[in-house]
């Protein structure tokens, strides 16, 4: 089977409630066929190039490519 895949990066927003993410792009992308396959998280270095903290994550999204109409 083949896949068609797309990525998206999202950055955390620090809120009083803590870090949140925006995800209102997900629904969207799912109402197209997209269905989130993997995520990363995003590690921010301190100074000294030490990880220290995620700062949000790498979306991978796949969905079967649409049949063409046979001409």
């Amino acid at each position: 089977m083949r896949w068609e895949y797309k990525s998206e990066m999202v950055l955390f927003e620090e809120t009083e409630e803590g870090l949140v993410a925006q995800l209102d792009w997900l629904e969207e992308a799912g109402s197209q066929g997209w269905e989130l396959a993997s995520t990363v998280p995003l590690i921010a270095p301190n100074r000294e190039g030490i990880a220290y903290g995620t700062v949000g994550l790498f979306a991978i999204l796949k969905r079967s490519p649409e049949v063409s109409e046979p001409t």
